[in-house]
């Protein structure tokens, strides 16, 4: 097995069952070869996983089981430290991150998520500069060599659209038409599972196609964030997304769409529930519109009733 994300998940067996490494190696393979495993550098043959899995007292089909369960709880996990990085929820970032610890994470993918993750809870809480994060997220990805790669994973994509943040213009531009190529070729991304990551990237795309005045791409990657969530049976961001489409149509002039968006946005507000959301966005919605976006939308709903019984 070439990749070390099982030989790391043994290894976090090994540590919850308290047997130290000499022992749980001893008669299988020496300490510094146990390392390389690990470390990635060298090929775990499945006669050392099956090994090692007995001395964990398991069976080897049910660690491989239970390592793709792993897989997915973790991505789960360094979601939500994501989220409370970007919704600025510090205390419970701090306190997610002080139980995870970085050796022990089994995906790359989430190594790199969790680094992420870290640098974004440092800048919102102003630890760090926007030049410095500028820097460090550069040099996370390998940007702008990163760019050149054939393959790209969901979370080399999330830098990327972050760093359009944080970049000059032309930097900006350029990033958004390369993530549109990858986007454009699904078998150029690797998602390692984690889809909603894709349904961000697009809305943030969008966003800033917007304040490009790139309206007409604007309506595109919101179409392309919404088909993915009706196939994935998600409402992620989905009131954001509409929201978007509907500030480039009322940009667009198209007044018919422009209240369809409207309105798909404060139906997903009123499916979730969610008060403080659901104020946040009328709030952003009356200013943009100087309109009140409630009453606006249910005589939307009485327009189109009454239009109906004729």
């Amino acid at each position: 097995m070439k990749s070390n994300t099982l030989s790391i998940y043994i290894e976090r067996l090994r540590i919850a069952r308290h047997i130290p490494q000499e022992t749980f190696v001893h008669g299988v393979v020496s300490i510094r070869q146990y390392r390389r495993y690990l470390k990635g550098e060298s090929d775990v043959p499945f006669t050392v996983i099956s090994q090692l899995t007995t001395k964990l007292g398991m069976k080897t089909d049910t660690i491989l089981r239970e390592f793709e369960v792993a897989k997915v709880e973790e991505t789960s996990k360094m979601n939500a430290l994501y989220n409370l990085a970007v919704n600025y929820d510090h205390q419970k970032f701090d306190e997610m991150a002080k139980t995870i610890s970085i050796d022990h994470i089994i995906e790359s993918s989430n190594i790199l998520l969790y680094k992420h993750s870290i640098m974004l809870n440092k800048y919102y809480s102003r630890a760090i500069t926007a030049v410095q994060i500028r820097d460090m997220s550069k040099e996370l990805i390998n940007y702008p060599a990163v760019l050149e790669q054939g393959v790209l994973n969901t979370i080399e994509l999330l830098v990327l659209t972050f760093l359009i943040d944080v970049l000059p213009l032309t930097d900006r531009t350029k990033i958004i038409e390369k993530i549109t190529d990858y986007l454009n070729d699904s078998k150029i991304i690797v998602s390692g599972g984690n889809e909603k990551v894709l349904t961000l990237i697009l809305a943030r795309l969008a966003k800033h196609s917007g304040i490009l005045e790139s309206y007409d791409q604007v309506i595109k990657f919101c179409d392309l964030a919404i088909s993915r969530n009706i196939t994935l049976l998600s409402f992620y961001i989905m009131d954001y997304l509409y929201y978007y489409k509907s500030l480039a149509y009322y940009k667009l002039g198209d007044q018919e769409n422009f209240e369809i968006s409207l309105t798909k946005c404060f139906n997903v507000l009123e499916f979730e529930s969610n008060e403080s959301k659901t104020k946040k966005f009328i709030d952003l919605i009356n200013d943009d519109y100087h309109i009140d976006f409630k009453n606006y939308v249910l005589d939307l709903y009485n327009k189109k009733r009454i239009e109906g019984k004729k």
